[in-house]
């Protein structure tokens, strides 16, 4: 009978160690590295600088041309065939000022007549599923007695009849308009105010030269890289991101100036601040960099790394290429 009553109680007392060690935590994976993340990383989104259609003073907005400084006049088809190549979800500052939908732009030789209206339609066709256009207004416009033409562009982008419409507007030159134009605060709530009126869900700023004024109806903004020696400014990304209001941030490499000292770099200098230093920190400082793709003197086909070196003769359109389709 004892020997029945010892068996009972080290079977009660197996199970409960039992019990205890199926409700207990599995112990850690020494395996795993501490600082692996959770679930993969997100890529940047795939925004491009290609002006085309931006000169709001002439009749002829096309800006793809020798006039601008370009060594080739390029056609609908060509800014399009890029587009497909490279397949941006943003088309950011593509166009400025009012455009007539029916007006024609430059064709290659043997290809049917093609209007504004239907270049920006097949142009936002062929980037990515969720290609769009944002266009730019400057707000020097108010300091050149062109405040007419700002209201009047913003409305005309708005109504173009796209298959993706403009509900995206970015305004240039925040510096001058809040300093040399002398807004007030109120002024500057009600300029925002009427392009919500208008129907734009989202508004952008470049904050480059004033990143100190902030007004809770920017949505998003744009910041410059450091010229000095072509790092991010981290900086003025920290300074912009405690601004509770804006939801995501881009980066140029702003124009006039700093592009223009970045077009004196050698190549694969060039490269090397997009592939070392840029891209790699967009996701984990949380920006997007905006490629120029073509902007006045600047086309990224023409400048050339040397075949000698780590790029093996590449051209800056190349690398972005690369670089947007990792």
């Amino acid at each position: 009978m004892k020997i029945l009553f010892l068996f009972v109680l080290l079977l009660c007392v197996a199970c409960g160690n039992a019990n205890d060690q199926q409700f207990s935590p599995p112990p850690p994976d020494t395996d795993e590295p501490d600082d692996q993340p959770d679930s993969p990383q997100e890529k940047p989104l795939k925004i491009i600088r290609l002006i085309v259609l931006a000169d709001p003073y002439k009749e002829d907005h096309w800006m793809a041309n020798k006039a601008h400084g370009l060594q080739k006049d390029y056609t609908a088809q060509d800014i399009i065939e890029m587009i497909e190549e490279l397949k941006p979800d943003c088309l950011e500052r593509f166009v400025t000022g009012k455009q007539n939908p029916d007006d024609l732009v430059p064709v290659r030789a043997g290809s049917p007549p093609m209007t504004v209206l239907e270049f920006l339609n097949a142009c936002v066709l062929a980037g990515s599923e969720r290609c769009h256009i944002i266009p730019k207004l400057n707000l020097q416009w108010f300091a050149w007695n062109s405040e007419q033409l700002f209201w009047e562009s913003a409305q005309n982008l708005y109504d173009l009849d796209l298959v993706r419409p403009i509900r995206t507007i970015n305004l240039d030159v925040w510096d001058v308009y809040c300093n040399e134009v002398h807004t007030t605060a109120e002024e500057r709530a009600a300029m925002f105010q009427r392009l919500r009126d208008i129907g734009y869900t989202e508004i952008g700023v470049n904050f480059t030269g004033n990143i100190n004024t902030n007004d809770p109806q920017i949505d998003y903004a744009d910041f410059n890289i450091n010229k000095e020696d072509w790092t991010v400014n981290e900086a003025a990304l920290e300074r912009i991101k405690s601004y509770e209001n804006i939801k995501y941030l881009h980066m140029y490499i702003d124009y006039p100036n700093p592009m223009a000292d970045f077009i004196k770099l050698p190549v694969d200098r060039q490269a090397d601040i997009y592939c070392n230093e840029i891209y790699p920190k967009q996701v984990p400082l949380g920006f997007t960099y905006v490629y120029p793709i073509i902007q006045d003197s600047w086309d990224a086909h023409e400048h050339y790394t040397l075949y000698s070196g780590p790029y093996k003769g590449k051209s800056m359109y190349d690398i972005t290429k690369e670089l947007l389709n990792r």
